[in-house]
């Protein structure tokens, strides 16, 4: 049950994090890639970038920040994960010149407002 509601809020805040990039001028490119390694919540591209993103939702931050649940390991994973999605897709990774990790942070107040949306581009550098 619980599971089902994580998921569920997962693919909430992964919803909220894709039409924010959009409206500021990202192109989704792809959603939930998946390797051994793990899972990229969204792939993007702006500009010249190839962009890697891991959303992180909560309700509410009473009992921590979405930002405090990025370490170092889910860093590692994604960056792992984005090099498989690289090795698939030679055509993409020609296509960019570079590529980097971010991150949307979202915090609801629950039912569908949205409290606050934060974008940290490439988190891989400040970690």
């Amino acid at each position: 049950m619980a599971k089902d509601l994580n998921k569920e809020s997962g693919r909430r805040g992964e919803e909220i994090a894709a039409k924010y990039l959009r409206d500021h001028g990202y192109n989704i490119i792809e959603k939930n890639y998946r390797t051994r390694f793990g899972e990229i919540d969204l792939i993007a591209t702006c500009g010249d970038r190839l962009i890697f993103i891991e959303v992180k939702l909560k309700i509410g931050d009473k009992f921590g920040t979405p930002e405090e649940m990025i370490t170092k390991g889910k860093v590692w994973q994604v960056r792992k994960t984005a090099e498989g999605y690289l090795l698939e897709n030679p055509q993409t990774k020609q296509k960019f010149a570079k590529y980097q990790i971010d991150a949307v942070c979202v915090v609801t107040g629950g039912g569908d407002s949205v409290d606050r949306i934060s974008h940290y581009e490439n988190i891989e550098s400040d970690i």
